[in-house]
């Protein structure tokens, strides 16, 4: 967090393509969303391990 100066908006300015500049209020407000939004459930996760296929000329 920086104090909103002249020189802080000049050099935000010129790296706009690389930040997302977000007031104090838009930091709460995102936070709190991020925080009620939780999942019912947690997460399935799918490994894609191959398996090693049975040899059937034996």
């Amino acid at each position: 967090m920086r104090w909103n100066t002249p020189t802080v908006r000049g050099m935000l300015q010129q790296v706009k393509r690389l930040v997302v500049i977000e007031t104090e209020e838009m930091y709460k407000a995102r936070k709190q969303k991020q925080a009620t939004h939780q999942a019912i459930r947690p997460p399935i996760v799918v490994s894609h391990h191959s398996v090693p296929a049975k040899d059937s000329s034996k």
